[in-house]
């Protein structure tokens, strides 16, 4: 792999990838100084024989590694991530988990709350569809570009403090679908990116649909699928609202000693459920409930 540079701005921060990322922002010139940088090569000599004992990660103060069939990435100093092709993989292979996975732990160590969920921009207010993998956020924020909406972030939303406010910073403008989400909407699935590791889902381009300004946040809806006779939909309040944004958290499956929910990040997630509406929808998988869902986000928006 040839280690020629390549520059983006996400999440508002300037990115430098060894790594090709076509659906990202693309910076015109080559900036004076980087946020992130993305390094092909680099793993430290103390992981393998971690590796060799058994261990499929690590985890320290301030850095991480991991390696999974596709790739062994290390996440440090806040600002890098070190990555290689592993085992079966491919450097592609391995390179679909830095712009979620990666980046995600890395924004975390910055202060970044990231949440599992899409951002989205409509009528001049942000909301973030957020939920678990399968609960359908994938086809309310299709649904909800097609009525006007823009995307912000597709699966992982960073959002900041800043001046007493939570600020969602735009991702890039690429979402993820799955292959009957994309034959729904009568795509070509010629000219699409085929997303290997991830439930053969392939990257659709939003680059029409994007909207690439930072924008305080108003409203959380998370959906839920659970076995209910019908859709259930409210808004919540009071602690409920700071458990639900806790259960939003993309990486909290990660949480244990050493990589946790430290005080401060506490207070920026109360700090959130005190500033904006949070809902909670409840949805059968076996019953079609899209039309109603979609009236109820645009009405509370």
């Amino acid at each position: 792999m040839k280690n020629k540079k390549h520059y983006y701005k996400i999440y508002g921060l300037t990115l430098a990838s060894d790594y090709e990322f076509p659906q990202f922002v693309k910076l015109e010139k080559e900036p004076i100084e980087t946020d992130i940088e993305i390094i092909y090569g680099g793993i430290p000599d103390f992981i393998e024989p971690q590796i060799q004992q058994g261990y499929y990660k690590g985890i320290m103060k301030g850095e991480m590694w991991f390696h999974n069939s596709a790739g062994l990435f290390y996440i440090h100093n806040k600002k890098t991530i070190n990555f290689i092709e592993y085992k079966n993989g491919t450097v592609d292979d391995a390179a679909v988990f830095l712009p979620g996975l990666c980046l995600s732990i890395l924004l975390w160590y910055r202060k970044m709350l990231m949440i599992h969920g899409a951002c989205l921009r409509i009528k001049d207010k942000t909301i973030i569809v957020a939920g678990d993998s399968g609960a359908g956020k994938s086809t309310l924020t299709t649904e909800l570009i097609k009525r006007g909406a823009l995307l912000m972030a597709d699966d992982v939303t960073g959002i900041v403090l800043e001046n007493g406010e939570f600020i969602s910073y735009p991702a890039f403008p690429a979402q993820k679908l799955c292959e009957d989400q994309v034959e729904k909407n009568g795509l070509d699935t010629t000219n699409l990116r085929q997303v290997r590791y991830d439930l053969n889902k392939f990257e659709v381009s939003r680059e029409n649909d994007f909207y690439n300004k930072p924008a305080k946040v108003d409203a959380l809806f998370r959906v839920e699928v659970q076995d209910v006779t019908e859709l259930t939909k409210m808004e919540i309040t009071g602690a409920d609202k700071l458990k639900t944004i806790l259960d939003c958290i993309f990486i909290n499956w990660l949480f244990n000693k050493a990589f946790r929910l430290e005080p401060d990040d506490m207070v920026r997630c109360i700090g959130l459920s005190n500033q904006i509406a949070v809902h909670k929808i409840c949805r059968n998988k076996k019953q079609n409930t899209l039309n109603e869902i979609l009236e109820y986000i645009e009405s509370n928006v």
